[in-house]
């Protein structure tokens, strides 16, 4: 039998109309720095963690994470936010992992099971997007709920045309459809190959046109600039690498023609 529990952690009771929104590690861990910089500074309560078999270490194995000695298996966490001026209340809902394939629909009923009893009346799913075109840039969402799509469209967020939303990003939105919940699922555009706050920014700041969050980016703003940073290294050694590696074949070309003498 399959390990599948969530410890409540503190009771809470919404002030207000309560969305829940997941990000948890995906494509450029756009969804996941999102999520945990609202955790990070904008001080929610931590509510309920969710432990399973379902979810294993971030290298796919079983185990603990270790920290200043004290131990610790891979959890769901969710955190309820309720800040002054904001129009609703939060669910946020992070992770270190995803679970695997097949305890995605179990995970995800539990989260819903524990969200509805809360009164969530809304969904929103974070991830990442690679869009065929390094041109293409901003806010792509996918939804079977009209009024949703109504207030994602005029905050400026565009249609996902077709394709697949993998894993978590995609699945609780699709259970909390079933379920009659407002969902869907919101992917913000990325390389996908290193970690992108700049995509993550994108997302904190819809949540502040959708609700009316507020929230300080300086440090994430920060961290952006760093990200860059490494982004403009990498790419000047990768040219480097490119400019020896064409010197290199010339060089060769050249001492083809030459004659040998033996």
């Amino acid at each position: 039998m399959p390990h599948l529990e969530l410890v409540r952690v503190a009771e809470v009771k919404p002030r207000r109309r309560l969305v829940l929104v997941q990000g948890v590690p995906g494509l450029g861990l756009v969804g996941k720095i999102a999520v945990q910089y609202l955790i990070d500074n904008a001080g929610p309560t931590l509510v309920a963690k969710i432990f399973s078999d379902y979810l294993p270490l971030p290298d796919g194995s079983a185990g603990v994470r270790v920290s200043d000695g004290d131990v610790a298996p891979p959890t769901y966490d969710l955190y309820y936010l309720s800040q002054p001026g904001a129009e609703v209340d939060f669910l946020l809902l992070t992770s270190d992992v995803q679970p695997i394939p097949w305890g995605q629909y179990s995970v995800g009923e539990l989260v819903l099971d524990y969200a509805q009893g809360l009164g969530v009346e809304e969904l929103l799913t974070f991830g990442g997007y690679v869009p065929g075109s390094p041109d293409v840039e901003g806010v792509f969402a996918a939804s079977n709920d009209d009024s949703l799509w109504e207030k994602l469209e005029a905050a400026g967020v565009m249609r996902l045309q077709g394709g697949f939303v993998t894993g978590a990003a995609g699945l609780l939105v699709g259970l909390g459809h079933l379920r009659g919940i407002p969902s869907a699922c919101v992917l913000s555009t990325t390389e996908g190959q290193r970690p992108d706050p700049r995509a993550s920014k994108r997302l904190i700041l819809l949540l502040e046109k959708l609700y009316g969050l507020k929230i300080d980016l300086s440090e994430l703003d920060e961290l952006i600039k760093e990200e860059e940073s490494v982004r403009s290294l990498l790419e000047e050694k990768a040219r480097q690498a490119l400019e020896r590696r064409r010197e290199w074949e010339e060089r060769k070309e050249g001492e083809e023609g030459l004659p040998y003498h033996l």
